[in-house]
């Protein structure tokens, strides 16, 4: 009786953390992010850090992008070609040294990523106000753990490759 107890217990936990897990990739958002997607706000982040946005002169190679990143050169070249594509930023070979090809933010994607910026430190400022900071710090933390060891736990069963 306690056996079925504990694992209806997990079966529920379980539902509630793939609940939670794909709410967080929710239709909220989308409400946040209206002009520019997640994942391009993302990978412009971070070629703004390593960048700087007030420099547009900066350039920066694919082959850095590729290993800061840690994706191969062709999926670093669809992702930045995707940026291109949407005048985020621009891309040239580089004729004088022969690095390779660098790119640079444009002004466009310095104008969206402002935007956006403000519009999260807005939603941030909210969701600090509401819950506090240190239990936000608290909850992203052991989220990462849990993300960590759910990682983890998936790679073991696939591993296993076991169905019981």
């Amino acid at each position: 009786m306690a056996e079925n107890r504990q694992e209806k217990d997990i079966l529920e936990l379980s539902d509630r953390i793939i609940k939670t897990r794909y709410s967080l990739d929710a239709d909220h958002l989308n409400l946040v992010f209206k002009d520019i997607s997640v994942s391009d706000y993302m990978i412009l982040a971070k070629l703004g850090h390593r960048m700087g946005f007030n420099n547009p002169e900066t350039k920066v190679y694919l082959s850095e992008i590729s290993e800061e990143l840690d994706r191969p050169i062709n999926r670093v070249s669809q992702m930045v070609q995707n940026l291109q594509d949407k005048g985020y930023i621009y891309w040239e070979h580089d004729q004088e040294q022969r690095k390779g090809t660098y790119i640079y933010i444009s002004e466009t994607g310095r104008e969206a990523m402002i935007c956006q910026q403000n519009i999260l430190r807005r939603y941030c400022e909210n969701i600090v106000e509401r819950i506090g900071k240190d239990n936000v710090i608290k909850i992203l933390d052991t989220m990462s753990h849990l993300e960590m060891v759910m990682e983890e736990e998936a790679q073991k069963l696939s591993d296993d490759d076991v169905c019981e």
